[in-house]
């Protein structure tokens, strides 16, 4: 555990969830790829998956802050996709409820670790535990007991941008200074959550020192290299 800034007390306990509480980077592509598989079955016809892409980044490019939420991203990519096919509205509808299920069934099939599972208890016992989130993955699904979820783009500005952090402080009646935020990203998560005046704990799965890396702007309050460690602040 180092050190970066003066560590204060706090009242609640944030955490991002991909890449933090478990390995999204397989997820999230198989979940892609089966979205797309189960969109040709639907069809009748391969949809190629870098097609799929282009049809996403096209979406992005005019509305990057509707992107913020992800689900509306995918949602708006299939439809405007699909009228190019010259589907219906109804049949855009029926076309989406199908796929969309299919593609959360395979977005929660990530691995948790039973350590995790086991420091996330501990830590409610003494903290009320928040996920602060830029995904589409349901907590509950998972098995994850969270006392509150804000998703990016659902309930606010994605991060970095500091609305999910300041309206977790509202909602929970505490200053920003009081919440501490876990996360893996050094923008999304250390920069959203210093900029926002919270406290920050940066999870480095890497490796490698944190000034090896260029998006490091701002240093977090903390790093530590794996959960269990924040068992160690309140020994």
């Amino acid at each position: 555990m180092k050190f970066y800034r003066t560590f204060m007390p706090f009242k609640a306990i944030s955490f991002d969830l991909d890449d933090t509480l478990y390995d999204n980077r397989q997820v999230i592509l198989d979940a892609e790829q089966q979205f797309v598989v189960k969109l040709s079955e639907l069809l009748g016809k391969d949809v190629n998956i870098d097609e799929w892409k282009q049809w996403k980044f096209r979406i992005f490019e005019q509305d990057p802050i509707l992107c913020e939420d992800v689900t509306l991203w995918r949602y708006e990519t299939l439809t405007a996709f699909l009228r190019e096919q010259g589907k219906s509205a109804v049949e855009i509808e029926q076309i989406w409820q199908v796929a969309i299920a299919h593609f959360f069934d395979w977005r929660h099939k990530m691995a948790i670790s039973a350590k995790t599972y086991s420091v996330l208890q501990q830590l409610k016992c003494r903290y009320p535990l928040i996920a602060i989130t830029n995904g589409n993955v349901t907590p509950e699904r998972i098995g994850l007991d969270f006392d509150l979820t804000m998703k990016g783009g659902v309930h606010g500005r994605a991060k970095p941008h500091q609305a999910l952090f300041h309206q977790t402080a509202q909602k929970l009646q505490i200053q920003p200074c009081e919440i501490l935020h876990v996360g893996d990203n050094l923008v999304t998560d250390v920069q959203g959550a210093i900029q926002a005046g919270c406290q920050s704990v940066w999870i480095n799965l890497s490796g490698v020192g944190i000034r090896q890396f260029n998006d490091a702007t701002l240093l977090p309050t903390l790093e530590i290299t794996e959960l269990t460690e924040l068992l160690s602040l309140f020994k």
